[in-house]
């Protein structure tokens, strides 16, 4: 059985485009052990294929071997990719459980019901996982294409929000939980960061 490698030889392509016969091919290949001429120059000096069909054999050849270096950059970088989407998603999750659990725990301060702002804000921040979650399918899309574009664009935005993740968490370890407007808007960010991850998925 031929394999990928093998694919890519510019005897096979021509094989497989039609050019030559597997016949041909074997033969050339032999008279190619004996000395050192390439293969396309010994095709076309038995009159087996004319230097058009070699011409459009190399073209395909270079093309599958591109194929190839993306794909394998797409691997690399879905890789890398994933495991900063994992640690990001659980990073917000922990966060978003250490929130709620506190906010329960405060007791409303006006009969506007303080508690039920803020217990709504977090429920907003919950866009940042379920974002996260979406860059999931967006990543296995993008490695199965063969797409490292869309993958370090994706990489690229996942870094600046484990940054501005950081920043966040640090801003919010000492803060107040009243008054309620300021709470809001902190976990306001969470779900911009989520829309800033959506937005590279597509």
């Amino acid at each position: 059985m031929i394999n990928e490698q093998e694919k890519r030889r510019i005897g096979q392509v021509l094989l497989q485009r039609g050019f030559i016969s597997l016949e041909q091919l074997e033969r050339a290949l032999r008279h190619q052990k004996q000395g050192s001429e390439r293969l396309g120059k010994l095709l076309i000096a038995e009159g087996l294929v004319s230097e058009q069909d070699l011409a459009l054999g190399l073209t395909r050849q270079a093309r599958l071997r591109h194929d190839d270096r993306k794909l394998k950059s797409a691997r690399m970088l879905a890789g890398s990719t994933e495991k900063l989407r994992m640690d990001l998603e659980k990073q917000s999750l922990d966060l978003l459980k250490e929130w709620q659990q506190r906010v329960p725990r405060i007791p409303d301060r006006e009969a506007g019901g303080e508690r039920k702002k803020r217990d709504a804000a977090l429920r907003q921040a919950m866009d940042f996982p379920r974002a996260l979650a979406v860059a999931r399918e967006a990543i296995e899309t993008a490695k199965r294409k063969g797409d490292p574009g869309r993958l370090r664009r994706l990489l690229s935005v996942l870094k600046q929000v484990e940054k501005d993740l950081e920043a966040f968490r640090q801003a919010i370890a000492g803060a107040s939980f009243h008054p309620v407007h300021e709470w809001v808007a902190r976990w306001q960010f969470l779900q911009d960061c989520g829309k800033d991850i959506q937005r590279a998925c597509v």
